[in-house]
């Protein structure tokens, strides 16, 4: 820290430590004795120019500006140590030796005073997270704004963590913590000139406990291959600032995992390098594409390529944020100059996002905007098509999530690289969609027909129902009451109502109505089925009572917050021909709400990679989620 300030590059991730890595730390400062040192690994520094004149301090000493490529989380969390230390002493019951050791903490490793009486951090986190570690974390009285990013909340986890190890300390045991880490923590310390030689050494460096990602493997290589390309280039540059945007568009989006990163990284290959999945080898195929070796003495074509990349993977990022949040306020800003096109593809991309289907269909959303960005209406036709798609392979059919990805890839990377035009990709989805579950495939399953099937345990009911219950609120020209996260928290059996209860033992009402083959027939048809908030309320009452009055003082179908229940005291009572007329309604709807005119459709010959077609069973159906098994 002597004549230094440190700060965290925006191209950096946030913090990033948790409950699991803080206390390992904690603990080997416990072993930690006043006669032994404590290796604490390498710490890699980036000095800049010292330019500024307010990296002056009140008492005359000058600091240099330094970055910190590796090393972070350690100097974030040692920071976070002492200022509890320093914070404790300060309080009542300590010394005057105590106070004053405090506040030579705060000066020498929090903030000191510039000469113009301006705070002069000794840290600064990168641009998402330093405001708050400033007003929230270090601040003497925290500032009213909670955590908004994943960041920020594990750096709201550790400081209380801290506080939790530190509580009760007394004088001698905080003064003995401050000299651990004052004088027995030892570093390698390694210092680059060029930024760009960070790729050189970065890739074998981990924090403890966090080894590196394959987004980070990628652009250390991107700047380590800067380094070898004879051309004069600003590479390196290029590669800091765009990992910055899609580090800060992943974090915006609450998308902080390593999953999702590598999601990102693959979707984009498969969009734009090679559709073949099974060949997809995360960041060794960056490489392999990229190896100087394969290119001589042709830099300048390589560097062309590793800019273009580069560019594609920063807006793919965007592409791939706003498709798994689309109700973010800036997600598809792009198309703010049709704010009706605009609204109606974040309405679709959120009914994409309830299918959990979205991953089957990123490379063909990053095609499509990245072909025509100024285009909503292209891209909400393709939208469209997903969500049908994903919603009569998926979810009415019942296959696998991973049935016709092969071809969506292939698609995505037809229209990325010009080999097909849109209008031909609309015809090959289309064929497809056709191939897998037709017009003459989305027919009824009920007692009437022979298939008796149990739409309980059906994986797509939820979603079915929802957009049932979203159609009839458009139709009084009104939303949902109820939103679908308000549905998803909450389980099955208390969000789905059986008109006809599981059980009519007793029930005079329900057995004059329902003989015993029947109710087995229709307890879990389709017809029978309703979203509800107040499921426990209705058990097995007679159907008038549920039905009820708007008058009435305990809830029924007719006070429902819900129109899809609301609907039900159109009948006056509830038997077999009710349940029959009712699923024939929902699925006459049905048809037309994931309808597709297939006559423009092409009769797809690409040969497509193999693929287990049969559907999944009720027990899969009834085990799966729908809470992203397919999106990672």
């Amino acid at each position: 820290f002597h004549n230094r300030i440190f700060r965290v590059p925006d191209y950096q991730r946030g913090y990033s430590w948790e409950r699991q890595q803080v206390r390992e730390f904690l603990e080997d400062l416990d072993l930690l004795t006043l006669e032994r040192y404590h290796y604490t690994g390498t710490v890699v520094l980036h000095g800049l120019p010292a330019h500024e004149s307010n990296l002056m301090d009140e008492d005359g000493n000058t600091y240099n500006p330094t970055e910190i490529v590796d090393g972070q989380q350690r100097i974030t969390t040692i920071v976070l140590i002492l200022d509890g230390i320093r914070r404790l002493l300060a309080g009542p019951g300590f010394s005057k030796a105590a106070s004053g050791l405090s506040q030579g903490i705060a000066k020498n490793y929090i903030s000191a005073s510039s000469i113009s009486g301006q705070p002069l951090f000794k840290i600064a986190l990168n641009e998402d997270t330093d405001h708050y570690f400033r007003t929230s974390i270090l601040a003497e009285q925290p500032g009213v704004e909670p955590p908004q990013i994943t960041s920020e909340r594990r750096l709201e986890a550790a400081k209380r963590q801290i506080s939790e190890y530190l509580k009760g300390a007394s004088e001698e045991w905080l003064q003995e913590l401050y000299l651990k880490l004052h004088s027995q923590l030892r570093f390698t310390l390694y210092q680059v000139g060029n930024e760009a030689e960070v790729g050189v050494i970065f890739e074998v460096m981990n924090d403890r406990g966090k080894p590196l990602t394959d987004l980070e493997k990628v652009k250390n290589y991107l700047l380590h291959t800067s380094t070898s390309i004879s051309v004069p280039n600003e590479l390196g540059k290029a590669v800091n600032s765009a990992w910055s945007e899609i580090l800060r568009q992943l974090m915006s989006a609450n998308l902080v995992s390593s999953n999702a990163e590598d999601q990102l990284l693959r979707s984009h290959w498969l969009a734009y390098y090679n559709p073949q999945a099974k060949r997809w080898l995360g960041s060794r195929s960056i490489k392999s594409e990229f190896d100087p070796r394969k290119y001589g003495e042709q830099h300048t074509v390589l560097l062309d390529r590793l800019h273009s990349y580069t560019e594609g993977l920063r807006a793919s990022s965007i592409i791939y944020c706003d498709a798994f949040t689309p109700s973010r306020s800036d997600a598809f800003g792009q198309f703010n100059a049709k704010p009706k096109i605009r609204a109606q593809v974040i309405e679709w991309s959120v009914k994409l996002r309830r299918t959990g289907a979205v991953a089957t269909f990123l490379p063909l959303l990053m095609a499509v905007r990245g072909k025509y960005p100024n285009d909503p209406e292209k891209y909400l036709e393709i939208l469209k098509l997903c969500e049908v798609f994903a919603f009569r392979v998926y979810r009415w059919h019942g296959y696998r999530s991973d049935t016709g990805e092969a071809a969506m890839f292939r698609f995505g990377h037809d229209l990325a690289t010009g080999s097909r035009t849109y209008d031909d990709i609309v015809r090959a989805i289309k064929a497809e969609l056709s191939r897998r579950c037709g017009n003459d495939d989305f027919q009824d399953k009920s007692p009437s027909t022979g298939d008796s099937f149990n739409w309980y345990k059906w994986r797509g009911l939820p979603y079915f129902l929802y957009e049932y219950e979203a159609f009839l609120a458009s139709q009084q020209g009104a939303s949902p009451d109820v939103t679908w996260d308000e549905l998803r928290k909450r389980d099955l059996q208390d969000t789905i109502e059986h008109i006809l209860p599981q059980s009519i033992d007793g029930q005079s009402y329900w057995q004059s109505k329902f003989a015993e083959r029947d109710h087995a027939l229709y307890l879990h048809d389709l017809g029978n089925l309703t979203l509800t908030k107040h499921n426990s309320s209705y058990q097995n009452k007679p159907f008038p009572d549920k039905r009820g009055e708007v008058s009435s003082k305990t809830h029924c179908y007719a006070k429902s917050p819900l129109y899809v229940e609301r609907e039900l005291t159109q009948w006056q009572d509830w038997d077999t021909a009710a349940v029959d007329k009712r699923r024939a309604k929902l699925l006459e709807w049905a048809k037309r709400r994931w309808s597709v005119d297939f006559s423009s459709s092409e009769i797809v010959t690409d040969e497509v990679e193999p693929e287990e077609e049969s559907p999944d069973d009720d027990l899969t159906l009834m085990l799966d989620n729908d809470d992203g098994h397919e999106e990672y």
